[in-house]
Order: C-alpha cells, then structure tokens, then sequence
C-alpha cells in the first residue's frame, strides 16, 4: 500500500506546487483563473487514474496441460514467487490443442490472451510460422531483465536445451521439462532364483536386462503366462500419440528416422519407409504376441496399469510415468521396477528426446515480467522442487541433491542425455505425426503390412512437405 501511496503522491504534489507558484498571477486575472481550475478539473481525475493504474499488480496468465503442470503448481513455488515478487500468476489448464486453437482466435476485449505457455516442443514450428510466439534473444541480453547469475548455455544441458527450445539460430524458451522413455521391468522376477534356473535351461543364458531385441523377446516369452493373467510385455496399440512414439522407440533402436535431418528445425530426405525402419517395424508387431489379449486398445494409461498392477514383466513407458510406478498408493509393484535404456539393434545406444517448452506468446503484453518468471522456474530450487514431484530437470545442477540422486530412475535418464534423438519440430510436424498415427494403427491391426503401411505413409509425409522433402526409397507395389 506504501509503494502504491508514494507512486500517486508525487504527481499531486507537482500540482500543488504549481498551483501555488501561479495562485499570485491568477488573482490578477479571473478569467485565466477559470480557465486554470478547470484545466486543474480535468488532470485530478487523469492522475487518479495514472497512480491507480501504476499501483495496480501484475498478473500473469501461464498456460499448460495439468499433467504437466502439476509439478510445479504442487510444489509450491509459485506461491514463493508471488510473495517474492508482488506478481500474481494465473495458472489455466490447458492442452496443446486448445492453447493453439486460442492463440490463432487471438486476444479479445473480454480475453487478454496468455503471457506464458508451456507446450511440447515438436509444436514450435507451427507457432512460429504463425508469429505467435517471440524469440527471448533480446530478453536474454537485457540486462534489466536477464538475470546474470542464470548462464543457460553452461548450466543446462545444451544440446536438449537446443532441441527443445530453439528453432534454428534464435531462442525462444527454456525447457519446462525434458521426456524420455524407459524399459521398465519387474527387477524383483528378475533376481528370483527359480526363473534363474528356468530361464538359463530354456535358452542357455543367465537372465538379464534386455540389451537386445533378441533378448527382449526372449524374456517377453519367458515371463508370459496367460493362465495367470500375467504378460511379458505389452504394446500401446491405439490409434494415437502414445502408439507413434512408442514405435519412435523401435525406430531409433534400430538406426532408423523419419527425416534425415541433424536437427528437428530442419527439413530433410523421408526416410520414413527405409528397411531400418520396416525391421523395426516388423520387430514392433511381434510383441503382440507376448502382450495381453486387449493390448490394441492400450494407450499411456493403460500400459502404466499393467505395470502397476502386476500384468506384465516390461514394457516402455515415460519417464514422468515412472514415479506413478513407485507410489504404493496406487502401485502394487512399487519398489520392484528396475530402469534401463530401450534395447538397441544397432551398436549405439539411444533415447527419445522429448519435451515441454516455456514459451511467451507475442500476444502477451508483460514480456519482461514473463520471461523473469521463466528464468526464476529455472533456477535450482524450483527444478529441485519440480523433480521432487514426478518432472526431469534439463538444468545440470539439479541432480546434485541427494533426493533427486535417490530416485531408482534418476540413473537412466542421466543416461539418455548424451544418447538423445531429435524430432521434427517443423510447421507440418502435427500433421506428420497424425498421418503416422492412422498408418501404425492400419500395421498393427494388420490392415497392411510393415512395408506397406510404410511405403503409404512416405507418400503422406510427401505429400504434406510438398517440395521441401524427397523420398529416398522408392515405394513398393500394392501388398
């Protein structure tokens, strides 16, 4: 109230001032005395409104899906940083899809628009094609309004840090959270002595985490038993964004891409249809065999059930699924899931860069005060808070604390960071993926074949990238 009182005083006071220094002029002169009180008249209500309007706080309206944000809204931190900074922060559960929708409707009289969103980053092409969000370089090298002591470019990880929130050689965020996926499997099956002995007599080795998709079908076998409603493993078969990136997964691990690109900005040869990614393909339908019979209608949720619930041995799931694993509230195998890297046919490891960018839309008109919430949410104590509930930090420093170290899955997602495969983040990546996700969902229900279904979903992605990508294998004949 202080600020907010010394603010409108010091306009009241010039006018008091220079009232007095012409009250003796004015005496003189009545009629320049009537003109003066009502030009006096006008300007009270005019610097009410200034003082009122300076002494007004900040809002910020921060937009993003809940299961996401759920890691920073229960932490607590945000309370931290309004009580720290007098800024008010509005936080709106929204998805993707309905964040773009109102950014392409724009702000409204009754609607001002969002000052913070926090979205996937294979998103950001699209959003900058359509200018509705605003490169921070010119934050960052502001003085006023950059924070020297956050170096981003040394304390984060730099090649996510590029992946998820640059485009080309202009910044526009920072990460929100980093994703990739693991293999989870039922470490406590493992170390049993009896499926030791059983399993080497089967097939003549020690039992171990699968390095290997030989490995992993062997195991997948091994540990299937529909008697007991028990599964080796499980694919998220629905037609859907969970069944494109979990096939992503085999993709990788098999030396395969869908564009042949350096970087996810980037446009590249479709490769989409090559024999790396028909084996891996064709790997991928093999696990049906080892799966639950209703495997095909599996999405996220579904293929955490089954872990959870102790119907399977292994599968892949995200890395912010996996503390769900570990909560006996709602897990009956929590503290028996080991974690590991996806298994790889190729003599490199990998993993699926994935992720949540910050971004500040050009319809926000508090920029400045946007992008120092951004920098603060980076700094250390919120990244250590965020982990603490379920999200993966790309800030360095944050998997020094000792209960961050603690987590059992903390180790393979170090592990990913140097191994990561990007994505396309380009304009038409929404409608790449959806294409994928109806071609899949034709392969695994085996409407077409490994081959087949590729070699139709090359000529979709041809046909959206028009003369910015060529097929560089040829498309075979009808199946």
């Amino acid at each position: 109230m202080k600020r907010g009182n010394a603010r409108f005083e010091a306009p009241t006071a010039i006018l008091h001032a220079s009232t007095r220094e012409r009250s003796s002029d004015m005496s003189r002169n009545p009629r320049r005395i009537g003109r003066n009180l009502s030009l006096v008249a006008l300007l009270i209500p005019v610097l009410l409104q200034i003082g009122c309007a300076k002494s007004k706080p900040v809002t910020l309206k921060l937009a993003g899906d809940e299961w996401f944000l759920n890691s920073l809204t229960k932490s607590g931190m945000i309370e931290v940083y309004e009580q720290k900074s007098g800024v008010r922060i509005e936080v709106l559960h929204k998805n993707d899809r309905t964040i773009m929708s109102d950014l392409d409707h724009g702000a409204t009289a009754g609607n001002s628009g969002y000052d913070i969103v926090v979205m996937r980053h294979r998103l950001l092409g699209a959003l900058i094609q359509k200018q509705q969000v605003r490169s921070i370089d010119s934050l960052l090298a502001d003085p006023g309004v950059h924070d020297a002591s956050f170096q981003p470019q040394q304390q984060l990880f730099p090649y996510w840090w590029r992946e998820l929130s640059w485009y080309g050689d202009k910044v526009y965020g920072y990460p929100y959270t980093g994703l990739t996926a693991y293999l989870c499997y039922r470490k406590d099956l493992l170390d049993d002595p009896v499926n030791k002995r059983k399993f080497k007599a089967r097939y003549h080795r020690e039992i171990a985490v699968p390095s290997s998709w030989k490995e992993y079908m062997q195991l997948a076998e091994f540990f299937t038993r529909p008697d007991e409603r028990f599964y080796g493993t499980y694919i998220s078969g629905k037609q859907g964004l969970a069944l494109w990136y979990e096939w992503l997964n085999l993709v990788y691990s098999f030396g395969g891409d869908i564009l042949d690109t350096q970087h996810g900005w980037e446009y590249g040869d479709i490769v989409i249809n090559s024999p790396q990614n028909v084996a891996a393909t064709e790997q991928y339908v093999q696990l049906i065999r080892f799966s639950p019979p209703d495997t095909l209608s599996y999405g996220w949720n579904e293929a955490q059930s089954a872990l959870q619930q102790g119907h399977a041995f292994m599968g892949l799931l995200w890395s912010d699924q996996a503390p769900r694993l570990e909560d006996p509230a709602t897990s009956k195998v929590a503290g028996k899931i080991g974690y590991s890297l996806i298994p790889s046919n190729t003599s490199q490891r990998f993993s699926q860069l994935e992720g949540l960018t910050y971004l500040i839309p050009t319809e926000s008109k508090q920029p400045q005060e946007a992008y120092k919430f951004i920098e603060w949410a980076m700094s250390d104590q919120v990244q250590i808070q965020q982990m603490l509930k379920g999200s993966s930090s790309i800030r360095k420093s944050a998997y020094e604390d000792s209960r961050v170290k603690g987590k059992p899955y903390t180790p393979t997602f170090l592990a990913s960071i140097p191994v990561a495969r990007e994505k396309p983040t380009i304009p038409e990546s929404s409608q790449m993926t959806e294409a994928a996700e109806r071609r899949l969902s034709e392969i695994v229900t085996k409407k077409e074949s490994p081959q087949s279904g590729l070699d139709q979903l090359a000529l979709d992605l041809e046909k959206i990238l028009g003369s910015k990508a060529h097929l560089r294998y040829p498309v075979q004949g009808p199946s």
